[in-house]
């Protein structure tokens, strides 16, 4: 597979849409957050719904990829903590950097570069990966967001149970264990295919949005998690890859590409919420999260065209 045909088939659609959100942020007065709610709490919970309803995938996968998902966080956090103490990093700006690290972008960029290069079976495997993400990140994720705080994480970490996404795949789960799932060509199975297929276009939207207001004053300081976030993610996935051994390559191929994705927003949310007040050398840590999320974002282009041709050609599995 060639770096053209990656770049055109599974990068380039993501990157065209998004600089539309990009060029309509700063032509126009766009309500993200407007989009952001349509995004969080009806498209992407019924593209979860459809994938997991009318998925092949059998539950020793499923297992699999939450263990690897999990096993991946906990590895990026303890390198980037030895990274961050290493380069001076502390308080806040350590938390910062650590949840730079574990938490890749497995919605926005995720779900559709996966999708774009492994099909149906890609956009299943990344909603999962989305999915178990979401639970960290509300609970270990918010963890580290608070330390160094005088903030408890007891109420941010209930937000996960307000977050649609986990309904929608608890109840895929019920109506395929009960063999409820309409059939493909009914009328409800259509509408939610259009009305989830409808998320990946506007996930695009929204990233191009928040690129265009994001902040980078700060990229001299993200070195260290860019590094950690496009060089060491991808070998880490790998190496979880086989040694989970995956049944399915696809599925493994597609742990890998979501492990291997930019920064995610998320995070930020969480270091605006526990942390925006704390300042550590001129710099806060949503300051220092949201040039990494910009710095990772476009400089992941070049990474993951060249992964996703890997990946396709069967060069690393």
């Amino acid at each position: 597979m060639s770096l053209t045909t990656a770049f055109t088939g599974a990068v380039g659609p993501i990157l065209a849409i998004s600089a539309v959100g990009y060029l309509l942020t700063r032509t126009t007065d766009v309500d993200v957050t407007s989009l952001n709610t349509v995004g969080l709490y009806v498209l992407v919970p019924v593209l979860a719904f459809h994938s997991i309803a009318t998925t092949e995938l059998g539950g020793a996968a499923v297992l699999k990829l939450g263990v690897g998902v999990v096993a991946y966080a906990l590895v990026m956090i303890g390198v980037a903590w030895v990274a961050g103490r290493l380069t001076g990093e502390s308080g806040p700006l350590l938390g910062a950097l650590m949840l730079a690290a574990a938490i890749p972008n497995s919605g926005f960029i995720g779900i559709p570069l996966s999708e774009f290069a492994f099909g149906a079976v890609g956009r299943t495997t990344a909603v999962l990966y989305l999915t178990i993400q979401n639970l960290l990140v509300y609970t270990l994720g918010v963890y580290i967001a608070s330390r160094g705080t005088d903030r408890s994480a007891l109420g941010a970490a209930k937000e996960i149970f307000k977050l649609p996404l986990v309904y929608a795949v608890v109840a895929a789960v019920l109506v395929r264990a009960w063999g409820a799932v309409p059939a493909t060509n009914t009328a409800v199975m259509d509408t939610l295919a259009l009305v989830g297929d409808s998320s990946i276009p506007i996930m695009l939207l929204i990233l191009g949005v928040q690129l265009a207001d994001t902040d980078v004053s700060a990229v001299s300081r993200t070195i260290t998690p860019s590094v950690l976030k496009l060089g060491v993610a991808p070998v880490v996935g790998v190496g979880i890859a086989f040694a989970l051994d995956f049944a399915d390559p696809t599925v493994a191929r597609v742990f890998i590409l979501e492990c291997a994705t930019p920064a995610a927003v998320i995070p930020l949310a969480l270091t605006i919420e526990y942390a925006d007040g704390s300042v550590v050398d001129g710099l806060t840590a949503p300051e220092y999260l949201s040039t990494t999320i910009f710095v990772t974002t476009v400089a992941g282009i070049a990474v993951l065209t060249v992964l996703v041709a890997l990946l396709q050609s069967g060069s690393v599995l």
